[in-house]
């Protein structure tokens, strides 16, 4: 029996967005993602899901998926739709075939959150090529460790120009007690 497997991407933007790697509409069954049947996208806009990868030594995994080729109208609702899809659930699967090309459940190997989206028109030749981007961080992506953090009165000025909180942090060495607070 040969493998026959697809990949689904599911983004919970308003209302949702269902893409497969296939040609032509996918029906799924319920599972506990989608609790009713779903429907898939296809007509080979997805052209591929990036490798996916867990987090390792504290750097979480960020990834872009590209449909190319688009059409106007997906082009349309993409700009449209732009609001909805910022820290949207990405979700990442897997569906299997059997030899009668039925579709087995889908099995979610992935979890992201959508940060920026990136419209491209382009044109050549008497042609018009429209690509969409979508750039996706994993779920660890916000427990990754943050950057250092200099308690600066610069630094501070920067967040927040009025805020006088880090004014006398120059002043501050080790060994040297300051005392806070009014005199």
């Amino acid at each position: 029996m040969a493998i026959r497997r697809s990949w689904v991407v599911r983004i919970a933007s308003d209302p949702v967005c269902r893409m497969w790697t296939g040609l032509g509409p996918l029906q799924t069954p319920a599972d506990y993602v989608d609790p009713t049947p779903a429907r898939w996208d296809g007509a080979g806009e997805l052209i591929s899901v990036p490798a996916l990868r867990a987090i390792i030594n504290g750097a979480a995994e960020r990834i872009e998926f590209l449909l190319s080729g688009v059409s106007m109208e997906t082009l349309r609702l993409a700009q449209e739709d732009v609001a909805s899809i910022r820290m949207a659930e990405c979700r990442v699967g897997r569906v299997d075939f059997d030899d009668a090309w039925q579709a087995a459940p889908i099995v979610w190997e992935w979890i992201g959150y959508a940060d920026a989206l990136r419209v491209q028109s382009r044109g050549g030749d008497g042609e018009r090529n429209r690509s969409i981007t979508l750039m996706v961080g994993s779920a660890d992506t916000f427990r990754a460790n943050p950057n250092f953090t200099y308690w600066t009165d610069a630094s501070q000025r920067l967040r927040s120009p009025d805020d006088a909180f880090c004014d006398q942090v120059a002043s501050i060495a080790a060994s040297i007690t300051r005392r806070f607070g009014p005199k």
